[in-house]
């Protein structure tokens, strides 16, 4: 516990130290002498009075990814305040041990079958067989299980800031919304009974009669009583009453919270025309997973912080971002009628991006800003 507490604190100060790079000494967005690079659109920005407020992109790339590994800044943890379980969690030696225990039995039980099937097509069968076929399937289990632990492929994922970083202007009223999920459910009138002190260890006592006909109506409604639909839909028509089924709303879970962002680039030079290239691309590049050296396995692409800021400062009067993939992303070129300066760039491109959280938010959170 006191590691964790100690890398996180390590973590924290690299964050601080990397936001101080991004102003440098000037207060403005610049390549510094951390050399973080932020791309920006417009030119202007931050220093047109109305262009003071911004949204940061940073990127933190996956640490099995052969790319930017010389842009690498400081690891970058989940959230400790949030309901998921930690990258450090999720690849603790438990859950692992676990998943390899499960590849070893599947695999054994597969190959078992398999060179079964294939010793009966050739018509060798009997106890013999049977037991080579164990003995084969768990042999190959095993060596499934060894070269799982020592696959580097398999091994923890970490993720970590990279230098380059993407600032735009706040495109309309920043928004946000909370959403969470509730169902109704039905306790059921046994339990309602149940729950009315009807019952001691010895038996039925002290029950009214109306709670002992309600209990007589709800036993009829259990599966395997005689006519049990019959039975109760015809009591509930004569009497003209309609068994409580104590309805209770139950809370379930968090929905991922999701932002939306859309931007109109109009280039006033080719320092901007090129500018927006690049964002696009990079916006591109990492969103998108890379393959593995064999191809079997796709990892997973970038994650993105995003922050609003006014300034040289982080706007605490809106709401943070947990760390965000990007879910869709669409470009067009031009707007109403398409039109290019004369080295081919077009006069008008329009971007949209959608990103999802990857952490479930909840009290802490919010009372950190969330």
């Amino acid at each position: 516990m006191a590691a964790d507490i100690k890398e996180r604190t390590r973590t924290e100060k690299a964050l601080d130290a990397y936001k101080e790079s991004l102003f440098a000494s000037t207060g403005k967005i610049d390549k510094n002498k951390f050399n973080v690079k932020v791309t920006q659109y417009p030119s202007d920005l931050q220093t047109a009075p109305n262009l003071q407020h911004y949204v940061l992109f940073n990127i933190n790339v996956r640490g099995k990814s052969k790319f930017n590994e010389d842009k690498r800044q400081f690891e970058v943890k989940r959230d400790p305040n949030s309901a998921n379980l930690t990258k450090e969690e999720i690849g603790s030696d438990t859950i692992r041990l676990a998943t390899e225990g499960a590849a070893v039995v599947a695999t054994g039980v597969a190959v078992t079958s398999l060179v079964s099937s294939a010793a009966g097509a050739f018509g060798k069968t009997g106890a013999t067989t049977k037991v080579v076929s164990k003995v084969v399937g768990a042999g190959v289990g095993l060596a499934v299980g060894a070269t799982m632990a020592s696959a580097d492929i398999l091994k923890k994922d970490t993720t970590y800031r990279i230098s380059d970083a993407i600032a735009l202007y706040v495109d309309g009223p920043p928004s946000i919304k909370y959403s969470m999920n509730y169902a109704n459910k039905e306790l059921g009138t046994l339990l309602g009974v149940l729950s009315g002190s009807v019952f001691d260890g010895q038996g039925l006592v002290g029950g009214s009669a109306e709670a002992v006909s309600a209990m007589g109506a709800s036993l009829a409604k259990l599966p395997g009583a005689f006519g049990a639909a019959d039975v109760s839909s015809a009591l509930s028509v004569s009497s003209g009453t309609a068994l409580n089924p104590f309805k209770e709303t139950v809370f379930e879970s968090v929905d991922f919270r999701s932002f939306a962002f859309k931007y109109k680039f109009f280039p006033k030079n080719k320092k901007e025309s090129d500018d927006v290239y690049n964002i696009i691309n990079t916006f591109k590049f990492h969103m998108h997973p890379e393959m593995s050296e064999g191809k079997l396995f796709f990892i997973y692409p970038s994650e993105f912080n995003i922050s609003y800021y006014f300034g040289s400062e982080e706007n605490g009067y809106f709401h943070k971002f947990a760390t965000c993939v990007l879910e869709n992303m669409d470009v067009s070129y031009g707007g109403e009628q398409f039109s290019s300066f004369r080295d081919g760039s077009p006069t008008e491109i329009n971007m949209s991006l959608t990103f999802r959280e990857l952490e479930i938010l909840t009290k802490n959170m919010i009372q950190a800003g969330y």
